[in-house]
């Protein structure tokens, strides 16, 4: 039995001493600009050094090392006493120490007078004790006096701190007096039997280190104490929830020791059976959804200043709705950003249709119902025009908490609905959020609803810019739409006058045989073309082909004999062998293009030609006619931009459609024109295109 208290003192002292350690160091780094902290630091560090002797004593027992132990004992005491008067005389913390040192008040002459003799009283009879000049008596009572005097200045503390402060002071306080009253405890009842308890004696340093827990919260509350360690909630989470779960394993640990023990011949059946019963329950605890929103409501609440760790949220938010994939995975990722915030399973999203009612897009662990909210009722003008954040369950105890608003019938028909949160600013009324009762109980206070109704502009603007994407890619589609239909109404325009002509010449060369078998393959390659554009009007996109090899002769004879007979001089004077590799249709539609232009530009006395041949590293058609011509400004500025034409029923669209199909094949097209002399286009296709044709 003597052994224990010699044991169990050496560790209690030992692990106080490190923790008296540890926060001082922690405050010293923390108090560059606080007096007061920097005495607290002191104090802890004295704490530390105690601590430290009397394990030191324990070990050797020596007479010095015992005195030395009630030299810091003493020591620290009435460095608590100078810190407790310190703050009571100054409680701001505005003065530093040595000015109120210099003129103490009464109370700190008092402490001083009284605190000084007591804890040299102390320090000197600890020596004299061993040899008997002294009695154990004597001792405890100067001990005694010191732990009176520190209930005092603790009493007066307290008292003396402005209300708005003391819920920073109040863990401290509850500290000091745990460990004030241990002590007044240990000396009373050494005073009285004129001994002191050696168990006793050996709990009093961990007793003592019990409240630095206390004075490390009131360290975090009172901002010139405290060091800025910036520990993510994240990590709190998980420390608690490892924390929770080894008391858990422990608690199970335990109940199957006990029912072994104590239950017989079924004791080992029946822990195995505790056992596996209460892992399932932990595993269950573990996977509950409703288990950690709890865990993460209890520790936002009670470990940090503000609920929420706002750059970790908004992140998270961005992340969840940039990551959705389409419109609709975009609206259901609102309704999750939204109700992560306030540890709800689900909701529903409404927002404005094109009609100007309100209507459900889409929701998240709730049925959908089909129901229409009108843009001018009540919730609709109290949501967006407010921004408030509605409470149903509130307004069903307390109606007149929102005014005369009456709530949608829609609402009995949401299963658990919680809350309604605004989608926008009051200039930009987009929708709103129905969100379903939380997993854990949440108190709806002033940050959440700041922080709902923040998170509903940022979903807001989400939503709107994607909705004004839809209208851009829509109003895109038109454009291409459009786009497609003035090319297909060009190429219907140049068979239109391909046509025409043919029937102004079928008046004259009915009768002969050549002219009809050329009329036959003109009508059969006009009425194929115009399938062609059919098809192309029906699908809204244009026919993919792949380029293959064109013989440039045969085509541009078939080109020739449809527009010789046009009125003017048409000649054509091509080499054999000439092969490009592109679209046979589209090369015949570009070259075609050219020569219509030019027929019209010339008049019935003039003369077009059309020539093809190989020149250098190229392949080269030119078409050049006596006509009009172009100016050098309509050239550089006008010639192959779309709906551009110096025809007064031309469209403009010929030109630039053979501009970008020859430069697509990577060749060019050179222009030479003069007002009244004529006009050469040239049409210029790299050699190693033609020799990849040929090959």
């Amino acid at each position: 039995m003597e052994s224990f208290p010699v044991t169990f003192a050496l560790y209690a002292y030992g692990v106080a001493a490190v923790g008296f350690a540890l926060f001082g160091l922690q405050l010293i780094m923390g108090a560059r600009q606080s007096p007061r902290a920097r005495l607290l630091s002191v104090c802890m560090l004295s704490g530390a050094v105690w601590c430290a002797l009397a394990a030191a004593s324990v070990l050797k027992g020596y007479a010095v090392l015992r005195t030395l132990v009630y030299a810091a004992d003493a020591l620290h005491t009435l460095l608590f006493l100078l810190f407790l008067a310190a703050c009571v005389i100054d409680p701001e913390g505005r003065r530093p120490l040595p000015t109120l040192l210099k003129r103490p008040s009464w109370l700190l002459r008092f402490v001083l007078i009284s605190a000084l003799p007591c804890g040299a009283g102390y320090v000197v009879l600890s020596w004299l004790v061993p040899t008997g000049v002294a009695s154990v008596m004597w001792l405890m009572a100067c001990g005694l006096g010191l732990s009176l005097l520190g209930a005092v200045m603790i009493e007066q503390f307290y008292r003396n701190t402005p209300q708005q402060w003391r819920w920073g002071i109040k863990p401290m306080t509850l500290g000091l007096a745990f460990s004030i009253t241990f002590d007044l405890y240990f000396f009373s009842e050494s005073l009285m039997f004129r001994q002191q308890d050696a168990t006793l004696w050996a709990s009093r340093g961990l007793v003592h280190a019990l409240a630095i827990p206390l004075f490390a919260v009131s360290s975090a509350r009172v901002s010139e104490w405290s060091i800025r360690l910036n520990v993510s909630r994240d990590a709190v989470f998980h420390t608690s929830a490892l924390v929770i779960s080894g008391g858990a394993l422990l608690i199970i640990a335990l109940a199957g020791y006990y029912v072994r023990y104590f239950g017989g011949e079924w004791g080992q059946a029946m822990q195995t059976v505790v056992l596996a019963a209460g892992a399932l329950g932990f595993l269950a605890s573990i996977a509950s959804g409703s288990v950690r929103a709890w865990l993460r409501v209890f520790i936002n609440k009670h470990f940090f200043s503000l609920r929420y760790d706002y750059r970790a949220e908004w992140l998270k938010l961005a992340d969840t709705l940039y990551s959705a994939s389409s419109v609709d995975a975009l609206r259901q990722a609102s309704i999750r950003v939204m109700a992560d915030l306030v540890e709800s399973p689900g909701g529903m999203l409404w927002l404005r249709s094109e009609t100007g009612h309100y209507a459900p897009a889409a929701r998240l662990n709730v049925p959908m119902i089909d129901a229409r909210e009108p843009a001018d009722s009540a919730l609709i003008q109290l949501l967006l025009g407010k921004m408030w954040v509605i409470n149903v369950e509130e307004h069903r105890s307390r109606p007149g908490v929102y005014g005369n608003l009456r709530l949608p019938e829609w609402v009995a028909q949401t299963p658990d609905v919680w809350l309604i949160c605004p989608l926008g600013s009051e200039d930009m009324p987009l929708g709103f959020v129905v969100l379903c009762r939380p997993r854990a109980l949440l108190d709806l206070n002033w940050e959440v609803r700041d922080l709902l109704k923040t998170a509903g502009r940022q979903v807001a603007g989400v939503l709107n810019q994607t909705q004004a994407m839809e209208a851009l890619i829509e109003a895109k589609k038109f454009e291409a739409f459009s786009k497609m239909s003035a090319f297909v109404v060009h190429d219907l325009k140049n068979l239109i006058a391909q046509l025409s002509l043919l029937l102004r010449n079928a008046k004259k060369h009915h009768d002969n045989p050549e002219f009809q078998q050329d009329m036959m393959d003109t009508i059969e390659h006009a009425v194929g073309r115009m399938n062609g554009m059919l098809l192309q009007l029906r699908s809204g996109t244009q026919p993919i082909e792949q380029a293959a090899p064109v013989e440039l002769t045969p085509l541009l004879e078939r080109l020739h004999r449809a527009r010789a007979r046009s009125g003017c001089e048409l000649e054509l004077d091509a080499e054999s062998g000439l092969m490009v590799r592109a679209h046979e249709d589209r090369i015949e539609r570009v070259v075609g293009h050219l020569v219509q232009n030019a027929l019209d530009a010339t008049p019935q006395n003039g003369k077009v030609s059309i020539r093809a041949r190989r020149m250098e590293a190229a392949v080269v058609i030119e078409v050049e006619d006596s006509g009009c011509g172009m100016t050098e400004e309509f050239m550089r500025e006008r010639l192959f931009k779309p709906f551009q034409s110096t025809k007064a029923n031309g469209m403009g669209i010929g030109a630039y459609e053979s501009f970008r199909y020859v430069h697509d094949l990577g060749g060019r097209i050179e222009v030479t024109s003069e007002p009244g002399r004529g006009s050469l286009f040239r049409l210029v296709f790299p050699l190693q295109a033609a020799e990849a044709a040929v090959a």
